[in-house]
């Protein structure tokens, strides 16, 4: 268990205060913790993350790992989705709001190299409310970090405990509920190496309490700047290497070839530019970003466009605004008997910016040569276009495509708790939604473009509008919304029971009983003509609507089998309206040979029960054309190997009610030693396999998985008795259409060493100096693939590969004197690689990313007027940020933070 000296004696207290079988199970805030008596010689019971059973130790069977308040603002980062992305238990790192994809308000954290659905986040113990914008993650952007008193972070799977989604491990978010006074902070961060990512956070956090009564009150206003693709110098556009020649588009990075240009037949299909002159000048002004040209290709000399700047439009991280209202209220009814009510509200504003839709698209009518002068004097010759002739228009003279994320939610908890006698009790309830609504304007309509082409009139006078023509606007008409309104609830009641069923020599035999009843739904809509395929530009998103109810019984059994030593059994039975049962036990034992030393094992199955967005969303059905025809070729005594045949076919993608769980199966081997006074070293085997992962496969594998099954099970059995929901339509013998929703038919194997070591050095007078170490190493991962026979089976170890780097470590250590402290939190992620085996022997590599060590420096003063004041500078000696060598100019932003190093001063001054 992770503490910090420097949160004070109060918050250390708060850190390991009670939080009691409701705030696992329901969500509920602790009891309020009894105040200090001298006298007092019964040591209280607490709970722990992963466990319902209220116990005396605080590290026991399961890994848990806690990070405070203080330690997040030690480490430098301002945000809650910063803490837990940066964790070495974010082995793959993970989605953290980049722009250009329709998830830019999102930010998800994915344990152990799971998928980011395969963590299981809660606030006080209850789950968090969903995103219906990725539908199976909790958004972290959307727990205010003002409100937070800690987080517990379970790093084993625990469905036998939490029920579906608990895969990987557990996120408890644990709040605020017993804080006295009040204090008001400001934090502003600056980036150094660029001019934008700018961030400010305000808090206000006040709270007090009775003999019966205690309140919370936290409020948090937080905003960041856009980055753009521009304001990085390895980003924006420019030659691809020193002097290359700049008159080719090959050698250029930043620059897009869909900016003015023409290609029709009578030129060959060659592209050409929209004026004779070959003058790209005249376009710049139309909105934003430039364009540069004539440019040609090293493969074609008559090859010839404008080329467009997209990066000085494009973001790479998008402009948000959050704001956040936390209150949580305690009252002692009785003695015996405490109540709760808890409400968060928290809002977000993400305006995610593209550049100019990519547009291409026909002429239905000629367009003859004409010649214009421009209003700055310039004369062109337009070149002239026949009927059918495609223009390449970068459409930024309409705007730049603007997705206007508003994500909000709302997470209100009620409940009871207490004890007769000595019986534990809990009884509460939540409800929980979650709204995401996007305004996306600039978008382009394509049924429109084509038909809103000018030409002369009957006068010989150019109406209407003319691509070629620098001066001349795409009517409104020819713009399009993709809009899209998206929501999710949660309303849920739990209750349940622990007691101690005998005394045993070496302890009490303690259990829990619980139960909860559950109901989500998911409802989302999509504009009509944006789902119809009419609007281009946009991204993401289907419409669909659907719920499902669950009802779930669980037990827990703690049994003291000899001195030190104790096995934990836990079960639960989960009843889901849509797919049915699930049953998922659990086994626990922790041992102390000797008190410094706690040798720890478990073994458990989980699932992971199927989305609803995966269950629901609409079907979307288009025309594939020119495909490959295995089951063609099959027919006609063809092998796949020889197979050239080609088909077209209607294609069905979407939802698949028929979606069975994701099952997954789990171990743990562990040792935590306190080798000395105020050290100890924790180490922990782990291992996780997952399978029936639901995943979209390929058409061709669909093919060569029909024609294994026919060739092993019969002629008349169809694709859809192996994977249901997923089928292959014929007219005569012929394909006419394959149904490819989302099936069940993925596996994964992983396995890993996560390693703690914390302690600290009393030097007196000169202070103390804290040190906590955290390594994660992935032994091993691998997932599966479609075989040439039809079959699945794991593929090699992906370790090491690009975007899956075996080794995290995060160091943090912190000297403190007085009212002075310095803290160095460094961060290492090793490197990574693509690469082969050729005929030869020899190693190619084909793709890699450096290893990465970076450090944050935090200085804090806390000053005799009640105030703290802190200064940092995150990657303090600016390191760059490894890029792929076969993409040296995209940011990675999963593993890394692209802002370079960053300034950020903190002030806070309590009443």
């Amino acid at each position: 268990m992770k503490t910090n000296k420097w949160g004070s004696q109060t918050g250390f207290k708060k850190a390991l205060l009670p939080f009691t079988i409701s705030s696992l199970l329901l969500g509920a805030p602790a009891l309020m913790a009894a105040e200090e008596d001298a006298a007092a010689e019964q040591v209280e019971r607490i709970a722990i993350t992963g466990s319902r059973i209220k116990r005396v130790d605080m590290e026991g069977a399961s890994p848990v790992i806690s990070i405070t308040a203080a330690d997040m603002e030690l480490s430098g980062f301002s945000t809650v989705s910063d803490v837990l992305r940066n964790s070495t238990l974010n082995s793959f790192g993970s989605f953290g709001g980049a722009s250009n994809n329709g998830w830019s308000s999102q930010a998800q954290v994915a344990l152990r190299g799971a998928d980011p659905r395969q963590t299981l986040v809660l606030i006080d113990g209850v789950r968090l409310t969903k995103s219906p914008v990725t539908g199976g993650s909790a958004n972290l952007n959307m727990i205010p970090t003002a409100a937070i008193q800690r987080i517990d972070i379970l790093t084993d799977g625990a469905s036998a405990v939490y029920g579906s989604d608990a895969v990987a491990g557990v996120i408890n978010v644990i709040l605020k509920r017993d804080y006295e006074g009040a204090e008001f902070s400001a934090k502003l961060e600056t980036p150094d190496t660029i001019d934008s990512g700018d961030s400010q956070r305000y808090t206000f956090t006040a709270g007090g309490s009775s003999d019966k009564t205690s309140f919370v009150f936290a409020w948090e206003h937080y905003k960041e700047e856009q980055v753009l693709y521009a304001d990085l110098p390895y980003a924006k556009a420019q030659l691809k290497e020193e002097g290359l020649d700049p008159r080719y588009l090959d050698n250029w990075h930043g620059i897009s070839p869909t900016g003015r240009a023409l290609e029709q037949w009578s030129n060959g299909w060659v592209t050409q530019s929209l004026n004779q002159e070959n003058n790209c000048d005249v376009y710049n002004g139309q909105g934003s970003g430039t364009f540069i040209g004539p440019l040609t290709r090293l493969s074609d000399e008559s090859y010839s466009i404008c080329g467009y700047d997209w990066t000085q439009a494009a973001q790479v991280l998008p402009e948000t605004r959050r704001d956040s209202v936390m209150a949580n209220f305690t009252y002692s009814l009785t003695e015996d008997t405490s109540m709760f009510v808890r409400g968060m509200w928290m809002n977000q504003n993400t305006v995610d910016v593209s550049a100019g839709d990519p547009a291409w698209f026909p002429v239905d009518d000629a367009l003859p040569a004409r010649t214009i002068t421009t209003s700055d004097g310039t004369t062109l010759n337009l070149t002239p276009v026949e009927a059918g002739g495609w223009f390449g228009y970068r459409m930024n003279s309409a705007g730049d495509r603007t997705a206007d994320h508003n994500d909000n939610s709302l997470d209100l908890a009620v409940g009871f708790d207490g004890n007769f006698g000595d019986v534990y009790w809990d009884l509460s309830a939540n409800y929980a939604r979650y709204d995401a609504f996007t305004w996306g304007t600039n978008y382009t309509s394509t049924p429109q473009l084509s038909g809103s082409v000018g030409g002369f009139d009957d006068d010989g006078v150019w109406q209407g509008w003319d691509p070629r023509d620098p001066e001349s606007r795409p009517p409104a008409s020819v713009s399009a919304n993709f809009d899209k309104f998206r929501r999710a609830t949660q309303t849920a009641v739990r209750g349940g029971l622990q007691f101690d069923i005998v005394e045993l020599p070496a302890g009490a035999l303690s259990t829990y009983f619980g139960a909860s009843h559950t109901r989500e739904t998911y409802y989302s809509k999509i504009d009509g003509q944006a789902e119809a395929g009419n609007v281009s530009g946009g991204n993401g998103g289907s419409g669909g609507v659907g719920s499902r109810t669950v009802s779930a019984a669980f037990t827990e059994v703690a049994i003291p089998v000899i001195e030190g030593m104790e096995v934990k059994l836990a079960a639960r039975y989960d009843d889901y309206s849509d797919f049915g049962g699930t049953f998922n036990p659990q086994a626990n034992i922790s041992y102390r040979p000797i008190d410094s030393l706690l040798l720890r094992a478990s073994i458990g199955s989980g699932f992971q029960a199927p989305l609803l967005t995966d269950l629901y969303s609409d079907v979307v059905r288009g025309y594939a054309e020119n495909e490959v025809d295995f089951i063609g070729c099959y027919q006609d005594g063809i092998s796949i190997g020889d197979c050239e045949y080609r088909t077209s076919y209607w294609a069905s993608s979407g939802g698949n009610p028929d979606l069975e769980p994701e099952e997954s199966d789990n171990t743990n081997l562990g040792v935590v030693w306190q080798f000395s006074d105020g050290w100890s070293l924790s180490a922990d085997y782990w291992t996780l396999d997952v399978e029936g992962r639901v995943d979209t496969i390929d058409h061709e594998l669909l093919q060569i998985m029909q024609i294994q099954i026919w060739e092993t099970e019969g002629q008349n059995v169809p694709i859809s008795a192996r994977l249901p929901g997923v089928d292959i339509l014929y007219r005569g013998d012929n394909v006419s259409e394959i149904i490819s929703p989302l099936a069940n038919a993925g596996l994964r194997e992983s396995a890993g060493l996560d390693m703690t070591l914390t302690g600290k050095f009393d030097f007196e007078a000169a202070g103390e100096l804290d040190f906590d170490l955290n390594w994660s190493h992935m032994v091993a991962y691998k997932t599966s693939f479609i075989n040439e026979e039809g079959g699945v089976e794991l593929g090699e170890d992906e370790l090491g590969d690009v975007y899956r780097p075996q080794d995290r470590i995060n160091a943090n250590i912190t000297w403190s004197l007085g009212d002075h402290a310095v803290n160095l939190y460094s961060y290492y992620i090793s490197a990574q690689e693509n690469a082969y085996v050729d005929d030869n022997g020899e190693k190619q590599v084909t793709n890699e990313l450096d290893s990465f060590t970076g450090h944050n420096l935090t200085y804090t003063y806390n000053a005799p007027w009640d105030a703290t004041v802190s200064i940092a500078a995150l990657n303090v000696l600016d390191e760059d940020t490894p890029r792929e060598t076969s993409s040296p100019r995209e940011p990675v932003l999963s593993l890394y933070d692209v802002r370079g190093r960053v300034f950020t001063l903190n002030y806070t001054q309590r009443f």
